[in-house]
């Protein structure tokens, strides 16, 4: 399945895999495109996407722990690291200060 990845210098568009995450799909591509500092674990939650269409499949109880933890109540905004695209998805990557 494709993401469109939305952006400054245009929309870029990854392959995810059955099983894969989109950060993990997204660092396959170029790893400098996106930041995890946990290095994708669900720890940090430095891999924010904002959702503009699709669907980002379901949350898990480690993502919803981490975004209790760290106060973000946009649900268009998620974890990269524990998103499983389902169809048609279209982000932009938030890039933390």
């Amino acid at each position: 399945m494709s993401v469109t990845l939305h952006g400054a210098g245009g929309d870029v568009t990854v392959d995810v895999t059955p099983g894969q995450s989109l950060y993990q799909a997204i660092a396959a591509r170029d790893r400098g495109m996106i930041t995890a500092l946990c290095g994708g674990c669900c720890i940090c939650g430095t891999c924010r996407v904002r959702i503009l269409e699709g669907d980002s499949g379901p949350m898990g109880p480690d993502e919803a722990h981490l975004r209790r933890q760290l106060a973000i109540t946009d649900p268009a905004i998620r974890l990269a690291c524990q998103m499983r695209p389902v169809c048609g998805l279209r982000v932009d990557i938030i890039q933390p200060e």
